[in-house]
């Protein structure tokens, strides 16, 4: 081994957060319950609850699963203690895994009722949630500059209207745009994340 692929593998090393034990076992009971969901999902066994779940509620409980380990696992910042997980990233994952629960409990009505272009006002607020939520995982795991992409990318529904004619289209509030982004299957729910 080479010294600059040692010294990589050292700064990689870096960025990871060393998980106290019980942390570990969360997490490997979310990855297990999350294969364990999609081998469900996937040869329609009907394990957990009897019936195929629908495609975004699937989506949302592996959302629910997997996202938020981000928040255990990286650390807000450069200089972040790495031996512990503080206060703060037990916050953002208990409130990722507790929205995600909600919309999977919702995901009947997200469908029939139209919610990515007509959701509750409840529903809105929980949407811009996630969508932050969301962001704040892609700028720990991603970077900076994957994080800057994807933020002008999900703000485009609110200056679709000042692009050239090409690529221009409606334009929707803030609150909508949230909505958008948490309760369709064209953004979160969308192909990244079915590919995923």
């Amino acid at each position: 081994m080479s010294e600059s692929s040692g010294s990589f593998e050292a700064a990689e090393a870096g960025r990871f957060r060393r998980l106290p034990f019980g942390w570990r076992m969360v997490v490997v009971a979310f990855t297990t319950v999350s294969v364990l969901l999609s081998i469900n999902q996937l040869f329609n066994l009907h394990l957990f609850v009897g019936y195929t779940m629908l495609d975004n509620a699937y989506l949302y409980l592996l959302l629910g699963l997997l996202v938020p380990q981000v928040y255990l696992t990286f650390p807000a910042y450069k200089g972040a203690s790495l031996d512990r997980v503080p206060w703060y990233d037990v916050l953002l994952f208990v409130l990722l895994v507790g929205v995600c629960i909600y919309f999977f409990a919702c995901s009947r009505l997200i469908l029939a009722d139209g919610w990515e272009y007509a959701a509750p006002t409840h529903a809105k607020v929980l949407s811009f949630i996630l969508w932050v939520l969301i962001l704040e995982a892609v700028r720990r795991s991603g970077g900076w500059v994957i994080f800057t992409i994807i933020l002008i990318f999900s703000l485009y529904p609110l200056y679709a209207d000042k692009v050239p004619q090409v690529i221009s289209g409606a334009t929707a509030t803030f609150a909508d745009t949230a909505a958008y982004h948490a309760t369709s299957e064209e953004s979160i729910l969308g192909i990244p994340m079915r590919a995923f």
